[in-house]
């Protein structure tokens, strides 16, 4: 059980409702831009496993990104456990932060142009167009398949952003070979990170 945890400490995404149903105002979406980041977390054990080992309120992300044609704003990203195969997808944000997946959220901004932060957005857009599953041994330097930071961490990298700001937490050899990974919580205390914003969740 306990190596269990573990693993899901190391970044998997967190569902599993428990507790008061919550609903999120999303009046500040105005401020959004293409390649901001979105953070939630979850209701399961997991989730506050998380939050816990990375010493933050969030325990997945994706990259915002406005849908002009449909106009909605969709978060993209990769997650196990939600679909069979798990490829990475662009969903709507009301589907990313729905009741039984989410139970807190936040959006992050990089310190970066307008056009390096889309340009983050059009390479997430061309991995789910390339079917690239979840990366579930968290290799950083393989990016045949991604897992949620993973994602982010590569859509910056090309234009030379390190939106990690070279932070990583150190895992065991039994989940990666490479010994660390990248948490959520290394986005948000980044050096590249301009600030974290959390939305407003209101009780029903």
């Amino acid at each position: 059980m306990a190596l269990f945890v573990f693993v899901c400490v190391a970044l998997s995404a967190c569902s599993g409702k428990q507790g008061h149903v919550e609903v999120i105002d999303l009046s500040d979406s105005t401020e959004w831009r293409d390649g901001d980041i979105a953070l939630r977390c979850g209701w399961g054990m997991e989730s506050r496993a998380v939050t816990a080992n990375g010493r933050s309120a969030y325990s997945h992300v994706g990259l915002i990104h406005y849908d002009s044609i449909n106009r909605i704003w969709e978060i993209i990203h990769a997650v196990p456990g939600e679909d069979d195969p798990e490829y990475l997808k662009a969903e709507p944000l009301s589907v990313f932060y729905n009741k039984e997946r989410a139970k807190c959220g936040a959006w992050l901004r990089v310190d970066c142009s307008d056009s390096i932060a889309r340009q983050a957005v059009q390479y997430a857009q061309r991995k789910v167009n390339e079917h690239i599953l979840f990366d579930n041994d968290y290799l950083l330097e393989d990016t045949t398949r991604l897992y949620c930071t993973e994602l982010i961490w590569h859509s910056f990298l090309i234009s030379g952003i390190d939106a990690s700001g070279g932070n990583r937490h150190s895992v065991p050899q039994f989940i990666c070979a490479e010994e660390e990974c990248i948490f959520p919580s290394d986005l948000e205390k980044s050096k590249t990170t301009l600030y974290v914003k959390p939305f407003k969740f209101k009780l029903l």
